[in-house]
């Protein structure tokens, strides 16, 4: 068993740093024996002091490097909960224990020069693990979701003999370094590997269609359960069956009966994306716009220094909602009142048949404003949510003529009052509900136009609101045709295309000197903290949400990063995370939105919703 060294370990005050130090001193000449095998370090230990395995520690640093432990035991995890850093290294594991994935909170572990052969599958749950080294083992494959390992930051994995990289890790947009060298890889190259971390993650990255591994086996992200109506019961769950299905449904254009059931079935070459592709986006900006109203309302009105206090902005969950005056309205996973607004919009599309019409909306929103959602439980209507939204309803002919209602409230304050005393009109509760308005008719901008100013219209008739609300319809829908060709120019990349094309649409509603300069100076923010600080009294603004969206699209950043940041700023979060969650969510999809904060919304709300969602695929004969 050799030499096993016992310590009578001291109690950890609560002023002090946890740390345990259990390494041996080695000199150069002894490390390079140890490194070969051929001369153990005098004193060094086996096995684990007792007092480690048999009763709770409190430590989070531990380091017990140059060493020969060749086992860990299963109950580590439970004896020491709080490891953030372990360090592990020069010694002989071949092995780790299942329940290694335990330790919850560990952030950096080193396990480089020993003998592991094999990871545990449960290796992937070590969700809060930063950096990780795991050179100079004998390591033949890895765990296939290590792509899953949200924060993980940093990987060495050189010197093993490994033949192949697991493709998830291109689906990682946390990992930024990952070294490979001196293994036996094939996938990618070794040449590649050998090249380092921007060639391994370039390499792998192009194996992921839009972040999501295309190769069987590994993680595929959120799945949305589309339960069909009447309308493609013969589909197989074969998906190249039912692409197949889906372009024969597009090109039945002669079949009355199919297209009465189906009315929102783009015509061919609408998109150049898959069904399922199609369908991810759809879904994610339902999803997406749900998710940052529901994590938005953690910091509604509130300060950035008191959003810092009370939250971690890595760590934001449900959950975590402080309990308040404000807060106490809604239960923690549930969204507010923007995502309510964009699902009286859907509503409305789905009772006509696909056919937006601003008079049945405004109807709706009369109701809603009275009673809320009754099916999910709402006693009372919203109160407070938008002044421009309350003047209109009091208008008794409201709901026969919503736009001569707006119309004459802007009139009237327009007449009196100069263009920027008016800003209480272009608040922000006509853009949170536009993003969903560029799914109808995707493939006809002049028609998503059409019908996001006739909804706007129907509360908000101030121009500056038309502008925002164009702006993230043809976002959308320019997200859902995904037609690369429409570039003009051989340098110029889709994205900034889409989003250049947008604004220039949303700045076409507008004809007043200031309003342009207002819409282009936010629609140039390069930045959420450039975008914090413009007009920092104007925290309800219609062109803030607007914004937000643009610099989360244009950052490249990931949806949680994007999201969390945001959400950040306080102020009105629910409104703006909203409506950047809409477009993160139609860019990245449905099953690239953090799994967490899709479970841990409410199950009776989302179950709800899914109804819906499934109705209006229904609608455009998606599979």
């Amino acid at each position: 068993m050799g030499n096993v060294e016992t310590h009578d370990l001291p109690p950890v005050r609560p002023d002090e740093r946890r740390q345990l130090k259990l390494t041996r001193k080695i000199t150069p000449a002894q490390y390079q024996k140890h490194v070969n095998g051929s001369e153990d370090i005098p004193g060094a230990l086996t096995a684990l002091p007792w007092e480690l395995v048999d009763s709770i520690s409190l430590y989070e640093h531990l380091d017990v490097s140059f060493n020969l432990l060749r086992w860990l035991p299963p109950e580590l995890p439970m004896r020491l909960p709080h490891l953030a850093y372990l360090d592990l290294s020069h010694n002989r594991l071949s092995a780790l224990p299942e329940s290694f994935a335990l330790l919850f909170h560990l952030r950096t572990l080193l396990l480089n020069h020993n003998a592991l052969q094999a990871l545990p599958e449960s290796f992937v749950n070590l969700v809060k693990l930063e950096r990780l080294d795991l050179s100079h083992n004998a390591l033949e494959r890895l765990p296939e979701g290590m792509g899953r390992m949200e924060t993980l930051k940093k990987l060495n994995l050189s010197d093993n003999f490994l033949t192949k990289l697991p493709y998830s890790l291109g689906q990682s947009y946390s990992l930024d370094v990952i070294l490979a060298s001196n293994n036996r890889c094939v996938v990618p190259p070794q040449s590649i590997c050998n090249e380092g971390s921007e060639s391994v993650l370039r390499y792998l990255r192009k194996q992921c269609k839009n972040g999501v591994s295309t190769t069987k086996g590994t993680d595929q992200g959120n799945v949305f359960k589309r339960t069909r109506g009447d309308v493609l019961q013969s589909a197989v769950s074969n998906p190249h069956s039912a692409r197949a299905q889906y372009l024969q449904q597009q090109t039945e254009t002669t079949n009355t009966t199919s297209r009465i059931r189906t009315p929102l079935r783009p015509p061919l070459n609408a998109t150049t994306l898959e069904a399922d592709e199609l369908r991810d986006k759809i879904v994610g900006l339902l999803y997406g716009a749900a998710i940052g109203d529901a994590l938005g309302l953690s910091t509604a009105h509130m300060s950035p220094d008191e959003c810092r206090f009370h939250y971690d902005e890595g760590a934001l969950q449900y959950n975590d909602i402080i309990i308040d005056k404000y807060r106490l309205q809604w239960k923690k996973g549930d969204w507010t009142t923007p995502f309510d607004q964009m699902v009286l919009v859907l509503d409305s599309i789905l009772h006509w048949a696909g056919v937006v019409d601003e008079l049945d909306f405004a109807k709706r929103l009369s109701d809603w404003s009275q009673h809320g959602f009754p099916e999910l439980g709402d006693k009372q209507g919203i109160s407070g949510f938008s002044n421009t939204i309350a003047k209109v309803l009091t208008n008794p002919k409201y709901s026969s003529d919503p736009h001569g209602s707006s119309q004459g409230l802007w009139d009237r304050s327009h007449d009196q009052l100069d263009s920027e005393s008016c800003d209480h009109l272009a608040d922000n509760a006509a853009v949170v509900r536009a993003a969903i308005l560029g799914i109808p008719q995707f493939h006809n901008l002049k028609e998503v136009v059409n019908n996001t100013t006739r909804i706007c219209k129907a509360s908000h008739f101030d121009p500056r609101c038309q502008a925002s609300c164009v702006v993230l319809s043809v976002l959308v829908a320019l997200l859902l045709q995904n037609n690369q060709s429409l570039c003009t120019s051989a340098d110029q990349s889709f994205l900034p295309f889409v989003v250049s094309m947008a604004t220039d649409m949303g700045r076409s509603q507008l004809s007043e000197a200031s309003h342009l300069q207002d819409f282009d100076e936010f629609c140039q923010l390069a930045d959420f903290t450039s975008w914090s600080r413009l007009h920092p009294n104007r925290s309800s603004h219609t062109f803030k949400p607007m914004a937000a969206a643009l610099i989360a699209l244009k950052s490249g950043m990931d949806f949680r990063k994007a999201i969390s940041r945001l959400v950040m700023f306080g102020r009105d979060s629910p409104s703006n995370a909203s409506v950047a969650g809409a477009v993160l969510g139609c860019y990245w999809g449905y099953r690239k939105l953090p799994k967490d904060w899709v479970s841990d919304l409410r199950p009776k709300p989302t179950q709800w919703l899914d109804v819906k969602i499934n109705a209006l695929l229904d609608m455009m004969a998606i599979p």
